[in-house]
């Protein structure tokens, strides 16, 4: 008797309760929050300059001639390397009013290096001009920049079609560019007479240079920019087809004056032996014979490089492009745990487009893994394995692996790579009322409501 009193009470005192969870969820807003990300990044490639060889320039030691040989052997006309590491948070509200857009934006860091040379003047810097007698040896195009970018965007994305259109502020924090835009290198059959010409620069986001007790944090000049992100994601109604467009910071960084420049414009002549740089440096003023190679070894030519050298910090404000990014993919699933997906990204200060081909599994609800096939860019064609992983309903682990030998670091299996990169995010799904793209998003979690067999009707007797 007891135990009914008891279990009376419970069921009395639990009934309002569930009643009252009803009321609040009723009360729910019908769409819930959009799409959320949190992600990371890092990469380093390379077109001309191996693992291998880039450990062996690493430890240092003796470096023989055939070392230097083998690895210019196989040098493209145009060498190069790229370093991306950043980071990024996404976020979406709910939509504003009775309507089907909504407040979206994101925040996030970034540090950019970008290097090119020629291979002209990796061979006359480590194998000499020996081979290079009668011929001339351009340096055009051969410079390094780097940068260090904070951005912030705002925007409206539509809970139906996913398009989505922001407005980016982007800080470069600091940076710094070299460049040779025009020169060249001759030295005759007979190696008796040389011509050198350079035009070369050099620019910093710095009011001085730094002393002996380093650098500070307000000798930096930081630069401010504008620019629109967005998406445009296209899904055909008749067939399992998506096209996505994603752009970031297409715009234009203004630069402040008032950082530091250096800018070397000279040629330099020889016939038998003879070296007149005097004639331009004086500005036509009689020089008698000119300098000599053996002043030049000696040290006695009277000149500095402040001679021929200018720098200033008074550089003249100046607007440049953004790294700006624009990446288009396709995606074709031509069964429901089957995808094959192209994709092409061009900007963030690569040289040449990237390109991406792959196939992907998706063997039940919470995973998805794949091997796509990826060339261009800051190098050639290279290996990349992705994983997604559904950790609950609503979000998603993924981690893709550019060229995964490559970080094997120090063994031979990552000698003739040429690379290597990792991205890793966690993503919030969108919640009700919003479309999915296909794929595994759009696997319902929720377990089949269980099948109650119709009770047939009782009769009267």
């Amino acid at each position: 008797m007891r135990r009914m009193f008891l279990s009376s009470v419970l069921v009395c005192l639990a009934l309002p309760m569930l009643h009252a969870q009803s009321l609040v969820a009723d009360l729910k807003a019908p769409v819930e929050r959009g799409m959320g990300e949190w992600e990371m990044w890092g990469s380093q490639r390379s077109n001309a300059l191996s693992s291998g060889t880039i450990q062996t320039f690493m430890e240092g030691g003796f470096l023989s001639r055939n070392f230097f040989q083998d690895a210019l052997a196989l040098h493209p006309a145009l060498g190069g390397m790229g370093v991306d590491v950043g980071w990024s948070k996404r976020w979406t509200t709910r939509p504003l009013g009775e309507g089907s857009w909504a407040l979206t934006g994101s925040f996030g860091s970034e540090v950019l290096v970008s290097s090119l040379w020629r291979k002209e003047l990796m061979e006359l810097a480590f194998l000499g001009n020996a081979g290079h007698t009668g011929r001339v040896d351009l340096l055009n195009g051969t410079g390094v920049r780097a940068g260090a970018f904070n951005r912030f965007s705002l925007g409206m994305e539509n809970t139906q079609t996913r398009q989505r259109l922001e407005l980016s502020l982007v800080q470069r924090m600091a940076g710094a560019e070299w460049g040779i835009p025009n020169g060249s290198f001759w030295v005759s059959e007979g190696a008796d007479s040389m011509q050198v010409n350079v035009l070369s620069y050099a620019l910093a986001s710095l009011d001085e240079l730094p002393d002996t007790s380093g650098l500070a944090w307000n000798q930096i000049l930081p630069a401010y920019g504008v620019g629109i992100s967005g998406a445009l994601p296209l899904t055909s109604e008749m067939w399992p087809l998506q096209f996505h467009v994603d752009f970031r910071d297409i715009g234009i960084l203004f630069e402040p004056a008032g950082g530091m420049v250096a800018f070397v414009d000279t040629g330099i002549s020889t016939t038998g032996l003879s070296v007149p740089l005097t004639s331009y440096i004086d500005d036509g003023m009689d020089n008698g014979p000119g300098l000599t190679w053996q002043n030049v070894v000696d040290g006695n030519t009277g000149y500095q490089l402040d001679s021929i050298l200018l720098v200033s910090d008074s550089a003249s404000s100046r607007m440049m492009m953004l790294p700006s990014r624009v990446q288009a993919a396709l995606t074709w699933w031509p069964s429901p745990n089957v995808q094959i997906r192209a994709k092409v990204r061009a900007g963030s200060w690569m040289p040449s487009s990237e390109y991406t081909l792959g196939v992907g599994w998706i063997p039940g609800k919470r995973l998805a893994f794949g091997v796509d096939f990826r060339t261009g860019g800051w190098g050639g064609p290279r290996p990349v394995t992705w994983l997604k992983l559904r950790v609950s309903k609503k979000r998603i682990l993924s981690l893709e692996v550019d060229d995964p030998a490559g970080w094997f670091w120090g063994q031979e299996v990552a000698a003739n790579t040429y690379g290597r990169g990792v991205r890793f995010s966690l993503q919030r799904l969108p919640g009700a009322g919003w479309s999915r793209f296909m794929g595994l998003p759009s696997r319902d979690l929720r377990k089949p409501l269980p099948q109650v067999a119709p009770v047939a009707p009782t009769t009267g007797s």
